[in-house]
This record gives structure tokens, C-alpha cells and sequence, in this order.
């Protein structure tokens, strides 16, 4: 038995290094001298098709059943040199060529090398900074929006998924590099958020995004607001925002509490919380008749609106103020789904 088995596993090793088309090739050769095998040494009820698959895999596996066996001198010697030794052989190694594929597609994953060029409608996080990344990926799966998609951690100093599970993961050198956001998928995700630790960085990614033209929304964090504002400048349709931390810090000792105010509405926890509304391109009204519907009928205010044309939206418009088409900012408890919740 040592024998056969030291056979086994030479015939394994061998097997092993072929490529999958001259091992598929190789088993259904010898599956084929099997059968006629069998028939050659008149084992007549192991040949019929259904009977034939069924004893070939549980032999070649090495289950053995019992309820099927040759019966003749000749058909035991050559299924137990032939038929055992070739196809416990051949399988085991296409099952450990398929065992190391699906290890290798995993690891793959976890070491950032796949790609998600194709995707559309996911969130892209570019750039990773411990505890703040991982709270800006528990927020997203806490607003509705987002907890569906597939959210894409893209970074350089990273070497797997911080947070696997949860997240799929892309490596590269350079987080500004062309290549590297497209593997990311950022040109088709629905939300692209850049936070990289160093404003030069994040102007350059922002730089390389706006080539890429995305249709989703992207969102360029800066420690400067003079930098957001040249972000800005070269990249009018990225949403390029800065740290607020003096300002609030000025207005809270001026308005006491205004720091809890722009906590609570940037919150997407319990209690009110401001939301952005797309609005039809055939809707009219006015901002004063909106605003008494959505109070009216949603408890929610109304706090701001974009026109089509307008880069920045107008914070606290005018009741006269034409509505057509455009977005809408509001507080409310609860995101409204759409228009029908609104008029």
C-alpha cells in the first residue's frame, strides 16, 4: 500500500505542474481507457454511462462504496493499477489546482491586486488614516444610501483589506496615478471620497479624478481652506471642502452652540439630519411653496437650493425664488425617497 501511495503522490506532484487544458485533457483521456478497459474485461454492469461516472468518481476518489465492483480476475487487477492509482492521481490534483486558484483569487483580493474597472454605482475611499477611515466607512454603511454598495478602500501604505468584510481593498504606489483610480473604479462609482493626510497629495488626486471625468460625486478633503480653493479653481465639479475646526471654533464662542448644531446635522445617527434631494428637470415652484410642503407634509426645512447653472448652492433662498429642476438641502428626520414625497 506505502507503494501505491508513494505512486499516488509522484503522480500528483507530476500533474499538478500542468496547465488546466492538458489536465482536463489527461483525465478525460484516462477516464476513456477506463471505460474500454472495463468492457474489454467484460465487466458489462460497470459500463453502462450512469453506473460508469458514478464508479469512476467514487473509485478515483477513493469513497468506495462497495455497492459496485468488478467481478472478474482480469477487471480487478486493472481497476486497482489503472483506474485507482491514475485517477486518485489526476483528481487530486485538479481538486488541488482548484483549491490554490480560489486561495489565489482570495489572496488576490486581499492584497489589493484585482480591479474594479467595471463596477458602477459603488463608493471609492482613496486614501487610509487608521481610526478616521474606519469611522468614515461605518457611516457609510449606516446611511441608507450607501449600505448597499460596495464601498472600495484605495491605498498605497496599506499591504491588505483593513477591514475585510466590510470592504474590498486596491493597492498601488501612487495614489494619484491614473491607472490606480481606474482599477479602483472610480470613473462609474456613485460616490468617490478623498482623504489622504496631505493636502499636495489630495490636489493631485483630485487633478487625476477630474480626467477621469466621473458621473458619480466626489468629495476632496483639505486640511487648507486656500488649497480647497484652488482645488476648486481647476476642478469646478469636485466637491473640494476644508477643515472647519477655527471657524467653528470662533463662531461656537460668539453663538454657543453652534459646534452641536453642525455635529447634529452632519450626523447620520438618530435625530435631524441634512439631506440633498435631485429635483425632475420638469419641476416648477417657487422655494416660499416648497418650503411650506415639505414643512407641512415632512416635518422637514428646507435650507438650501441649486439651480442647473448655479457651481454653489444658495443657502436660505428667497420665498420667491424660482424652483426648476435643480437640488434641494434640507433637514428632516428621515431622507425623503424622491419628488412624489415632496409635492
Amino acid at each position: 500500500m506505502s507503494i501505491i501511495i508513494q505512486l499516488r503522490r509522484q503522480l500528483a506532484a507530476v500533474t499538478s505542474r500542468f496547465g488546466w487544458a492538458a489536465l482536463l485533457f489527461a483525465l478525460l483521456v484516462h477516464a476513456g481507457v477506463s471505460y474500454l478497459g472495463l468492457r474489454l474485461f467484460a465487466e458489462a454492469p460497470l459500463t453502462e454511462l450512469k453506473t460508469f461516472v458514478y464508479f469512476y468518481l467514487t473509485t478515483a476518489l477513493t469513497v468506495g462504496y462497495g455497492d459496485f465492483s468488478p467481478q472478474t480476475a482480469g477487471g480487478r487487477i486493472f481497476v486497482s493499477t489503472w483506474l485507482m492509482v491514475g485517477g486518485i492521481a489526476l483528481l487530486t490534483a485538479v481538486i488541488g489546482k482548484t483549491t490554490n486558484s480560489v486561495i489565489a483569487v482570495w489572496r488576490k483580493g486581499m492584497k489589493g491586486k484585482g480591479t474594479f474597472a467595471t463596477c458602477t454605482g459603488h463608493t471609492v475611499v482613496i486614501g487610509w488614516e487608521g481610526e478616521i477611515s474606519e469611522r468614515v466607512v461605518e457611516l457609510l454603511h449606516e446611511d441608507e444610501t450607501s449600505n448597499d454598495h460596495l464601498i472600495v478602500i484605495c491605498d498605497t501604505a496599506l499591504e491588505e483589506n483593513p477591514m475585510p468584510g466590510k470592504t474590498e481593498f486596491i493597492h498601488g504606489e501612487s495614489l494619484s496615478s491614473l491607472a490606480l483610480l481606474q482599477r479602483a473604479g472610480v470613473k462609474g462609482a456613485e460616490r468617490t471620497l478623498v482623504r489622504t493626510g496631505s493636502d499636495d497629495l489630495t490636489l493631485a488626486v483630485v487633478l487625476t479624478i477630474n480626467q477621469l471625468n466621473p458621473v458619480g460625486h466626489v468629495v476632496a478633503h483639505f486640511s487648507s481652506s486656500e488649497t480647497a480653493r484652488l482645488a476648486r479653481s481647476y476642478a469646478p465639479k469636485l466637491e473640494c471642502t476644508s477643515s472647519m475646526a477655527i471657524e467653528m471654533l470662533v463662531r461656537s464662542s460668539q453663538d454657543p452652540g453652534s459646534s452641536v448644531i453642525i455635529n447634529e446635522l452632519l450626523s447620520v445617527g438618530q435625530g435631524a439630519t441634512q439631506y440633498r434631494l435631485l429635483l425632475p428637470e420638469s419641476y416648477e415652484s417657487t422655494v416660499g411653496a416648497l418650503y411650506k410642503q415639505l414643512k407641512d407634509r415632512h416635518n422637514a426645512t428646507l435650507i438650501g437650493y441649486r439651480a442647473k447653472d448655479q457651481t454653489q448652492p444658495t443657502i436660505n433662498p428667497s420665498n420667491d425664488t424660482p424652483v426648476r429642476g435643480g437640488e434641494l438641502f434640507y433637514i428632516a428626520n428621515t431622507r425623503l425617497a424622491g419628488l412624489g414625497d415632496a409635492s
